[in-house]
């Protein structure tokens, strides 16, 4: 592997892991003698790829790239008074300004002011820079460094972590493929899009796992919950920036009911987040250009319910968004959460799923870095004849997924996670013992289709018969209330499937809400239906719920919706 190119960050600090500023102490409780500072000035101009011209302003150890447009502004100004104090006066402000308007000349240069691809370069999150062969052009790196995108260990390392867990393993051969989808974008036709997927199921599953397994490829951080990946704790603004961040790479976005602090603000982070996935940047006032590119990216997304659910919108706007992202749910009844089986020297699937996340914060970003170096080799030489391999490899792919998948929108983004796992594999960075990450995408979208075809046949037969279907199905895991001796925790009680118990000569079933949502698409209109015929338990009010309160005796916490069961006292096994 070629050793990255460093370019110059945004700020010229000293080295990431010097704590060397002006004024600093040396020691707590000393402080070092005052010295004198350089005075700050224009240190550099250069005219970028679209004929921007900007200036470095600043000292030898700190400075800023800032384009000669932005003077015009006064809250330029606010950035660079950190550097140089006499920037708070209107005078030296000025002054500025017109020593700005004076300079006549101007090299030239690549400018990257967001990570991804530049004529060839690849800009990584952390600054660093991969240069395509023979191209020699400087690039500048004009966005704050993230340090999640420093690579960790070796590609060796990566693979003998992850691959005895992943190795045959659908669910996660699948998730790695998404991982290689975001560099491969700029270069397939226009109408394959960004594509977003989610992955949802029940808490301790290993959705999350699966995610910072994908979002390992390019990033890591062993302090973080969600390793290389974000929460979905995000304002619209920062959302934005995040994207921006993860271009031409993978976001994660762990724990979909972190979203926004009301259900308002909810509801408009995931409409931004599904409607306007590739746009970002706002006006500054009304006519001004959008400056930010287009942040192109694959992105995952994990929670307990679907994006769609958690808007608590119309059907409407709940189909709108369905329409634009895939969900790939980890059903209940699989045994093994996000594995098909447990691997070799495992005792069980918990144990390797945690062996699996503790492999991921160690190692991560190395298997991008060499994806990106065996595209910049075809690239350079080859790009018109890689651009038509990729689109006859799509319609190739596309076509196998078709008798499954019957949206053409969802066969592209399926058809873009093979070709990714396809190159992965191709290039050394699957291996060829782990399997076929195609046929493992063809899997998941088959897994995908028959849940939502059961789904959708489930929806056409009487209201109640689906609930009994639901208690025949799940019998051995739904809980007599009589016989709990002490109340569940929260975890206990999201993960049980019902509890029955006898009110009034009639027997109730109660469903933990999240599992109830999870198993009937249809649930509003399913409750609505029994409620109108009198076979469900339901609030009442100005603003009546379709579930209650979980009875104390169950869980001190959450809710379950409630069905009188046509039957003569079932019993679970």
């Amino acid at each position: 592997m070629s050793a990255p190119v460093r370019k110059p960050n945004a700020e010229s600090n000293p080295p990431r892991h010097s704590h060397g500023g002006s004024g600093a102490a040396s020691a707590r409780g000393s402080i070092k003698p005052s010295v004198a500072r350089a005075k700050p000035c224009i240190l550099d101009r250069v005219t970028d790829q679209e004929d921007v011209s900007w200036v470095r302003y600043g000292t030898p150890t700190r400075a800023l790239w800032i384009r000669v447009s932005e003077f015009a502004r006064t809250d330029v100004f606010a950035q660079l008074a950190n550097i140089d104090p006499t920037l708070i006066e209107p005078a030296a402000q000025r002054a500025l300004r017109s020593e700005v308007a004076k300079v006549e000349t101007y090299r030239s240069a690549l400018v990257a002011g967001t990570s991804g691809w530049i004529e060839g370069h690849f800009v990584f999150g952390d600054g660093r820079v991969l240069q395509p062969p023979n191209d020699t052009r400087e690039v500048i790196v004009t966005f704050p460094p993230v340090t999640k995108f420093a690579a960790s260990g070796s590609l060796a390392e990566w693979q003998a972590g992850i691959g005895p867990i992943v190795a045959r393993q659908p669910l996660g051969l699948f998730a790695l493929s998404v991982a290689f989808v975001g560099p491969l974008l700029p270069f397939v036709p226009p109408d394959y899009l960004s594509p977003l997927f989610e992955f949802v199921g029940d808490p301790g599953c290993g959705k999350s796992t699966l995610g910072m397994l994908a979002s390992s490829v390019w990033a890591g951080d062993r302090d973080s919950t969600c390793g290389g990946g974000e929460t979905w704790n995000l304002t619209p603004g920062r959302f934005d920036e995040t994207k921006l961040a993860h271009r031409h790479m993978l976001l994660l976005l762990d724990e979909a009911n972190l979203a926004g602090a009301s259900k308002q603000a909810r509801k408009q982070l995931i409409q931004q987040s599904v409607f306007g996935l590739t746009n970002t940047g706002q006006r500054q006032r009304s006519g001004d250009p959008l400056n930010k590119p287009h942040a192109h990216l694959a992105v995952l997304s994990t929670s307990n319910r679907r994006l769609s659910d958690l808007i608590e919108g119309s059907e409407a706007e709940r189909g709108a968004l369905t329409e634009r992202m895939v969900t790939i749910s980890i059903a209940p009844e699989r045994p093994y959460g996000v594995l098909d089986h447990v691997p070799p020297g495992y005792s069980g699937s918990a144990v390797a799923v945690e062996a699996l996340r503790a492999a991921i914060n160690e190692h991560w970003g190395v298997a991008g870095t060499v994806f990106i170096e065996r595209m910049q080799e075809r690239i350079a030489h080859y790009e018109q004849d890689f651009r038509g391999t990729l689109k006859r490899v799509l319609d190739a792919h596309r076509e196998a997924v078709s008798a499954t998948i019957e949206k053409e929108r969802v066969r592209k983004c399926f058809a873009l996670v093979a070709l990714a796992g396809m190159l992965a594999r191709r290039w050394g960075i699957i291996p060829k013992p782990w399997g076929s990450p195609a046929e493992a995408v063809y899997a998941v979208a088959r897994e995908t289709t028959d849940r939502q075809n059961s789904r959708s046949e489930s929806a056409s037969v009487a209201p109640i018969q689906q609930i009994q279907t639901y208690f025949e199905k799940h019998r051995t895991h739904v809980v007599d209330v009589s016989t709990l001796q002490a109340p569940l925790s929260k975890v206990a009680f999201e993960a049980t499937a019902g509890f029955v118990r006898q009110v009034e000569a009639a027997t109730e079933l109660m469903i933990p809400a999240l599992r109830f949502q999870e198993a009937f698409s249809q649930h509003e209109a399913l409750m609505r239906a029994l409620r109108e015929t009198g076979q469900a338990r339901t609030e009442s009010g100005r603003k009546p719920k379709l579930t209650i309160k979980t009875p104390r005796a169950i869980c001190g916490d959450g809710r379950v919706y409630c069905v009188k069961l046509d039957m003569a006292h079932p019993e679970p096994s």
